[in-house]
């Protein structure tokens, strides 16, 4: 409702009744209760509305404040979520704002990234349904629920069940700077595509990590969001189900693939774990072009696939039975956590049992080529990190995100042990150690018990140093800091038993799913991140207790 107003579900002499309720004075409500000097932000800094505007007040001084994205976090926090939704999200979702006019940073010439504006997106909106949960702050909710609605189209847009577009937008928004990546002449770019009664382009061509911010933000949203919200719930329900439903489908599709450079003829194969997209489909085939070695990653088209084990798929086509496993531990972890968030949605709901009880068969009993759970976790505890000279080190971020969902939704008891035990604490964790990354060292002492407070506590000290926005992509040069010695085999890196400090690191667009070793970057002073990787991470750690409010007399009003 407000900074200092709730609303509650409360008896009247007509039965239960939504009832509204102002806190007293020096009071404010917090996760929907009034809270003596405490209070959640209502509005957006920086956001007007008619002739007011969102400022920061101060409960005990009844007075006015202007914010310090220095020294707070929450501050900073507030800060970023200014900046990304003024310029970041200009483009309809979140994108990497250029400028012309540093260090003013008022004048957008260019958004890139929006490939990846689904996986970002998702992401943003993970960390606004964090912010719900450990606020109930007015304005998280309200952005919730405009970020899920974008989602949506994301999910829904291309016609396809299941399908995600990259970006979407109107095909009328012509806005008053460049797109990257928005190229109706691309084979990926669909353009004036008629959804929903009016005319959109999209970027397709999905690929894995996209899914990963989408189904992280779909599934904390769901938990954030009340039954005052249930027909949004519903929505992403749906989006959910019918996502996990087109990997339960078994198909007899054609295929054509080329393997280790070997084009083979096209021919029909019974196919799983994929949502396929027609309007990118090759002559009526999925087209695919795979390798034995380097764990099986490809290009492919007119479909996005999570196999386990790829060998699965290319055994399939006559000729090919002799291909050895391919396994992929993190379409794995990426398998098993899908169906952990469609089970969690659907469980205890009578008008979605028969969804729930078809999932969980295939969850928990599937038998054939592919199998279920119990092969799944077998091939991720397979997992290595992506390291090498800054290659690969992306998927682990893809990997992570997913993992929070099946490590905190897992039920099992049996699977639950060997989530947090063997996969995550014996075989993940070590990676990450010493990585410096407080979203991953947030994510796994929130799921996992018994996790050693300097975890997070050093996780806390790591994102402190995160400077305030503009995220501006600042030149970076440690080759000769004697606190870095350098790798023998990787050019301009730290050895990789070690990591730069979050405050030092190179600028990208999220921080955490790149490496932490690079000691040089020319940088460029016109483009900036867009921050979701501060804000993603800040409320995490705020969601499960790991940083306290270092402003809780303090929220955002309009003036």
């Amino acid at each position: 409702m407000g900074s200092d107003r709730r609303r509650f579900c409360g008896a009247t002499p007509g039965g239960l009744r939504w009832l509204d309720e102002t806190c007293p004075a020096g009071s404010g409500c917090v996760r929907g209760a009034c809270a003596q000097g405490a209070c959640s932000d209502e509005c957006d800094l920086g956001t007007r509305d008619g002739g007011r505007s969102c400022q920061l007040y101060d409960l005990t001084a009844r007075a006015w404040v202007i914010p310090d994205a220095g020294a707070s976090l929450h501050d900073r926090a507030r800060d970023y979520n200014r900046w990304l939704r003024r310029d970041g999200m200009r483009p309809g979702s979140v994108g990497n704002a250029r400028y012309s006019d540093p260090p003013t940073y008022s004048n957008i010439t260019r958004v890139d990234g929006i490939g990846d504006s689904a996986l970002w997106t998702g992401t943003y909106l993970a960390a606004e349904a964090l912010r719900l949960q450990a606020t109930g702050a007015p304005d998280a909710r309200a952005n919730v629920r405009s970020l899920v609605e974008r989602v949506h189209l994301l999910m829904a847009v291309s016609g396809a069940p299941g399908n995600l577009a990259r970006y979407a937008k109107l095909t009328s928004f012509t806005p008053p700077f460049s797109l990257g990546d928005h190229d109706c002449s691309n084979r990926r770019v669909h353009c004036d595509i008629s959804f929903g009664g009016a005319r959109y382009d999209y970027i397709g061509h999905v690929s894995r990590d996209q899914y990963q911010g989408v189904m992280l933000g779909y599934a904390l949203a769901w938990d954030a969001l009340g039954s005052e919200d249930q027909a949004l719930k519903d929505l992403i329900r749906a989006d959910v189900v019918t996502f996990v439903k087109e990997l339960m489908t078994e198909r007899r599709i054609a295929l054509s693939i080329t393997l280790n450079g070997v084009t083979m003829p096209t021919t029909m194969v019974n196919a799983r774990f994929m949502t396929v997209n027609p309007a990118e489909l090759t002559n009526g085939a999925l087209t695919l072009s795979a390798s034995t070695s380097g764990g099986g990653d490809g290009e492919m088209w007119g479909f996005q696939e999570f196999y386990p084990d790829l060998a699965h798929l290319v055994r399939e086509v006559p000729g090919l039975s002799w291909v050895p496993s391919i396994p992929r531990a993190s379409s794995a972890i990426m398998l098993a956590s899908f169906f952990q968030v469609a089970l969690h949605m659907t469980g205890n709901d009578p008008r979605v049992a028969a969804d729930h009880a078809a999932i969980s068969a295939y969850y928990t009993s599937r038998t054939g080529t592919g199998g279920n759970v119990t092969q799944w976790l077998a091939v991720a505890q397979q997992w290595t990190a992506g390291t090498g000279c800054n290659q690969t080190y992306y998927a682990n971020n893809i990997m992570m995100e997913p993992l929070y969902n099946l490590a905190r939704l897992e039920t099992d008891p049996g699977r639950r042990a060997t989530i947090h035990g063997a996969l995550f604490t014996n075989r993940i964790w070590p990676a990450f150690l010493n990585a410096k990354n407080p979203f991953f060292s947030f994510i796994y002492a929130g799921t996992v018990s018994g996790v050693a407070p300097a975890v997070t506590t050093s996780a806390t000290q790591q994102l402190a140093q995160f400077p305030p926005p503009p995220r501006v992509y600042r030149p970076v040069d440690l080759r000769s800091d004697p606190r870095y010695p350098r790798d023998g085999s990787c050019p301009d890196q730290l050895m990789h038993s070690m990591a730069v400090d979050v405050g030092e690191r190179v600028v990208s667009d999220f921080i955490w799913q790149r490496d932490p070793w690079q000691l040089y970057d020319a940088g460029d002073l016109q483009q900036t991140a867009p921050g979701v990787d501060y804000l993603v991470a800040y409320w995490l750690g705020r969601k499960h207790g790991f940083i306290t409010d270092d402003t809780p007399g303090k929220c955002l009003r309009l003036r």
